[in-house]
């Protein structure tokens, strides 16, 4: 993926600073700032204010992931992966976020307003965003944290919005943490043995597989749950786990479990349960509303289980079926993650 920033309205470009981690992307992105401070435009940096953006973008035709499965809707998880690093080149370098911070999701949310744009039509499809962008926790100038807020149009029709709040963490605080949650599940569970080349979150052994179109997906690579290990009182207990070398769903080494991990797994998961108890069709299923909790960080080598409910299904004002689910990301005893979802039937 190559990113263009422009300020706006500058006499020239800026030069184009380090890109962040790209990978998975593939269209190039084009991100406009708008800055309501003098020194947006000459300096191409921002106060500790609010900022406000405007990103740019071809949604993908051909990729491995964004367009892997029935066709029938543009991939909500493009949509996530692009703010994210957006997100991450703005605190950056406009907010002058040292690099060595590692960036952390408090919360995360994404709604579906409305269904058209997002079916697929065999014909180039345009994305912007409207990013809002607020400092947390200013010292010295910088900000210690982000809130995100973010209109989604595609080809011109608002149809989403996105929203998260970001932490920007002293690298020892980081590792505290981690070591501290690491310890917490190792009570209760066991590391995984594993090629030292393998970088996937992984469980114990190999979950058996489920097949891709149970999940609205077309190859085996970009499933990430597996079928149920147990299910008490109509609740699905999943293993979660990436294909090794994935470029969208796999760590880094001794990073923690990618944020796309969770959103991939939720929709998956959310599909698998409301198919089974209410005959949802996954392949004309597109997840409509999903809000994440983030509670601490997840080890790549531990075990990563799903539990998911699915209430039972309503209609919307169109009289098409809903399904909400409630779900809990965890290593052994500790939840990393809670989140809800609602699945719409648009068929």
């Amino acid at each position: 993926m190559d990113i263009t920033f422009t300020s706006q309205p500058a006499p020239s470009a800026p030069s184009t600073p380090s890109a962040p981690d790209t990978r998975g992307l593939v269209a190039p992105l084009h991100l406009l700032h708008r800055p309501v401070t003098p020194e947006g435009f000459l300096l191409d940096a921002a106060a500790p204010v609010e900022q406000h953006f405007a990103l740019s973008a071809e949604l993908p035709q051909e990729h491995g992931t964004f367009n892997d499965g029935p066709g029938t809707f543009h991939d909500l998880l493009y949509i996530a992966e692009t703010l994210r690093q957006a997100t991450h080149f703005v605190a950056h370098q406009y907010f002058r976020v040292p690099v060595e911070r590692p960036a952390v999701f408090v919360s995360s949310g994404l709604d579906v307003l409305d269904p058209a744009p997002w079916r697929r039509t065999g014909r180039p499809a345009h994305l912007t965003l409207d990013l809002t962008l607020t400092p947390l926790d200013v010292v010295n100038g910088v900000p210690r944290g982000l809130d995100c807020r973010s209109d989604v149009a595609i080809d011109g029709v608002r149809c989403g919005s996105a929203s998260a709040r970001l932490q920007f963490l002293m690298p020892g605080v980081y590792r505290s943490h981690r070591e501290v949650g690491r310890q917490e599940s190792l009570r209760s569970t066991a590391p995984v043995v594993r090629p030292p080349t393998s970088l996937t979150v992984v469980t114990r052994e190999a979950p058996a597989a489920v097949a891709p179109g149970s999940v609205g997906r077309g190859d085996p690579r970009n499933v990430v749950v597996g079928p149920p290990l147990r299910a008490p009182y109509g609740e699905f207990v999943l293993p979660v786990a990436a294909d090794p070398g994935h470029e969208v769903f796999t760590a880094v080494p001794g990073d923690h479990v990618p944020g796309p991990v969770f959103l991939e797994a939720s929709r998956q998961a959310s599909l698998l349960a409301a198919a089974e108890l209410h005959g949802l069709r996954p392949a004309h299923a597109l997840l409509t509303r999903w809000r994440a909790s983030f509670r601490g960080f997840g080890d790549a080598d531990l075990p990563l289980t799903c539990t998911v409910v699915a209430e039972d299904p309503v209609r919307d004002d169109a009289g098409r079926p809903t399904v909400r689910t409630r779900l809990a990301f965890s290593q052994g005893s500790r939840v990393l993650c809670t989140a809800s979802a609602v699945l719409l039937q648009d068929c």
